[in-house]
């Protein structure tokens, strides 16, 4: 030890990390108990509820009305369908017991859940009438749920009749209710067979030549095995489980390892100890590590005792075939995602003085690694593609893609190598940052503590911007489609960005002229503006292009609603520029490229990447997958314009320029709605994009009345 006394320092710190995370129930509860039970619990669970709401829907008596001008032919016609039903030939359910009532108001009797069903029998016009009404576009649904299934007689006109005999059942049920649903499931089958043999004995009385089942027969065949649908189920969600396990174990042990210990004051012992800083970040790093690796290990063993060696009776969705290599390879992919995961959450406890703080920021720690987690759910995504070079997402994508028997090592190893790359870089920044001793002790006040006010603010801006994703999330949630595109602009604009803005501001006793940089900029700014808009532009719809080609695949209805929904075809013109181009053009730029650049150009001392931090935030705030780069790409554009010109009004031209290209040419009919420039405007645009840059860089303020020094 003598020899090597760092090692010795580092293994005796990591030894008393470790005594100290198994002393911690909680770590223990979470990393070791937690995926030991949770899965052998969740199919036991899933098992018995299957069995007993099977049992309970093939014991239960479904109750249904009938009602309507037709309701003596749609009575017979149940009745037939329910005959069916009794003389089943499915031996893998029982046939379902069916009763009739006649209540006075059948429809407020399904809505008081005191029937399952309501059938109508309706006339040829009532039909047409019905149909034509729920396919106006100002219909709105009802409580009640409805379901069709028509039925018409075939031939000539009944005597005495005034239309054709081409009645047709409607069935009302409630989709709240699971035995409401399975009546409805039940009785619509049993209808359409009743429909078919009607159907064929009017083509048979007429001597139709061959039967029915033999005229151009249809079968849709799953060539995908049971177990490779399976897979497929159980590689989505097993990625986004182990990074939560691994997120929740671990972040327990990092916030007591820093956080908690600052606010104990027993770091300063440590310090005082023959261990470096580097030693101690180490040692609390190895130890959040290894309840990561706890967790991938475990739930991989689970995955061992209950897929391989088959210990308990699995669904179907769980019946995936995989061997021990599988398996093996499945735990080396989960070791950088749990380094990866450690690294972050102490450099987060690190950063956090207190456990209060922590909690804050913890939110979007999680969503970071949660979202890409996600990634083997987006339609269309493969490894074979980019995403194999996207940290964490390739492994999650590699994953789904071994459990389902595929196994290209190539891209394997690209998605290893790409999530490690991660982890790696996350690891000595960690180290780096909290070498610091002023950031793991916590033992000095900054004058910001004392002062309190302006000094504060850059300290505080990522959480008032955290608080405000979160207003500006929930009222889209909840209140968004009462709203309507005008209302939910007016107060995200207005209520959440501007009077967020002005509160921080007023908060913090900021300067407004300093704070939103407004100063007036060179007059060559406006020139560089108009030939940049257009150029950056371009450049981010091919960013978007290639996004949605390689990394997360979007369906095109998906664009195509999107595109709709902001063209506003329902807005006259003024509305449109007003809204959509002028508003968010002053009210967001002054709260991303005013606010937020000046609080983390306090902190951020690398102009590339606060610009890039600004560009994320404003990405961030879209709460849109597929538009992540493209408007993370304008936000980085528009935060170089104002610290190049020292000024936020070439961004709010600049920002207002790119809605009014984006949206206004649609809008008029000029272009269509997914319009996408060719690949060779690429390079002018680029260009384009460098002229108006120097321009401003040329004509901007000067270097020491900018602040940050160029990265």
């Amino acid at each position: 030890m003598s020899d090597r006394p760092g090692r010795g320092v580092l293994g005796t710190l990591f030894r008393c990390e470790i005594r100290m995370l198994l002393r911690d129930k909680r770590t223990i509860l979470i990393a070791v108990v937690a995926p030991i039970v949770i899965f052998p619990a969740y199919i036991l669970i899933l098992n018995f509820v299957e069995s007993r709401e099977r049992q309970a829907l093939e014991q239960e008596v479904y109750t249904y009305a009938v009602e309507g001008t037709r309701a003596e032919w749609a009575g017979e016609v149940v009745r037939a369908a329910l005959a069916l039903e009794a003389t089943n030939p499915d031996t893998s359910r029982a046939p379902a017991t069916f009763q009739l009532l006649s209540p006075e108001a059948p429809e407020e009797a399904l809505r008081a859940e005191e029937l399952h069903l309501v059938v109508q029998g309706l006339t040829a016009r009532e039909w047409d009438s019905v149909q034509a009404a729920e396919a106006a576009p100002d219909t709105a649904g009802s409580e009640t749920a409805p379901d069709t299934a028509a039925v018409r007689e075939s031939g000539a006109d009944r005597a005495g009749e005034e239309e054709p005999s081409v009645p047709a059942l409607r069935i009302h049920y409630r989709a709240d209710s699971d035995f409401s649903r399975e009546a409805r499931n039940r009785l619509t089958e049993r209808i359409l067979e009743v429909r078919a043999a009607r159907r064929d004995s009017v083509y048979r009385s007429a001597g139709f030549p061959v039967a029915m089942e033999e005229v151009a027969p249809v079968a849709a065949v799953s060539v995908a095995t049971p177990a490779k649908e399976a897979g497929a189920f159980l590689g989505v969600a097993l990625t986004p489980l182990l990074v939560l396990l691994m997120l929740s174990g671990g972040s327990i042990v990092a916030v007591d390892a820093i956080s908690g210990e600052k606010e104990r004051g027993t770091l300063e012992t440590l310090l005082t100890t023959a261990a470096s800083r580097t030693e101690i970040v180490r040692a609390k790093l190895l130890a959040v590590i290894v309840v990561g690796l706890a967790v991938a290990f475990i739930n991989v063993a689970n995955l061992l005792v209950y897929l391989v060696l088959g210990l308990l009776d699995l669904p179907a969705s769980f019946a995936v075939e995989v061997g021990p290599v599988e398996l093996l390879v499945l735990l080396v992919l989960f070791v950088p995602v749990a380094v990866m995961v450690a690294a972050a959450l102490l450099l987060l406890s690190g950063v956090s003085k207190t456990y209060k703080e922590y909690q804050v920021y913890f939110f979007p720690l999680f969503l970071s690694f949660l979202v890409p987690a996600m990634a083997p759910a987006l339609p269309g995504v493969d490894l074979h593609s980019v995403i194999a070079l996207v940290p964490l997402a390739g492994v999650a994508v590699a994953v789904r893609e071994i459990l389902v028997g595929e196994m290209d090592l190539l891209f394997l190893a690209l998605a290893f190598l790409s999530t490690g790359a991660m982890a790696l870089w996350l690891t000595r920044l960690t180290q780096q940052t909290l070498s610091n001793e002023r950031l793991i002790s916590g033992a000095e006040l900054e004058a910001a503590d004392l002062t309190g006010g302006p000094a504060l603010f850059p300290r505080h801006v990522v959480r008032w911007f955290l608080v405000l994703w979160v207003i500006f999330f929930g009222v889209s949630l909840w209140f968004g489609e009462a709203l309507g595109l005008r209302g939910q602009l007016a107060v995200n604009l207005l209520g959440i960005f501007f009077g967020g803005s002005l509160l921080m501001v007023r908060r913090y006793r900021l300067d407004p002229v300093t704070t939103f940089s407004l100063r007036l900029p060179h007059p060559s700014a406006w020139l560089a503006v108009l030939i940049g808009a257009p150029s950056a532009l371009i450049l981010g719809i091919g960013m978007a292009q290639l996004v949605n080609t390689f990394v997360f695949p979007v369906p095109e209805q998906l664009l195509k609603s999107f595109g709709e929904s902001l063209s506003g075809p329902d807005l006259p013109l003024w509305q449109v520029v007003l809204f959509l181009t002028v508003m968010p053009g002053i009210f967001e730029e002054l709260a991303f490229r005013g606010v937020l650049l000046h609080g983390l150009r306090q902190r951020i001392r690398n102009r590339w990447l606060l610009t890039l931090a600004v560009g994320g935030v404003f990405a961030f705030f879209h709460v849109s997958l597929f538009r992540l780069v493209p408007t993370a790409w304008l936000g980085f554009i528009f935060a170089w314009s104002v610290l190049l010109s020292g000024s936020i009004y070439p961004a709010m031209l600049w920002h207002a320029l790119n809605n009014a290209l984006s949206i206004v040419p649609a809008h008029l009919g000029l272009l269509p709605e997914d319009f996408s420039p060719a690949g060779w405007w690429a390079a002018p645009a680029a260009v384009g994009l460098g002229v108006a840059f120097w321009i401003l860089r040329a004509n901007g303020p000067s270097r020491e009345r900018e602040g940050p020094a160029p990265g």
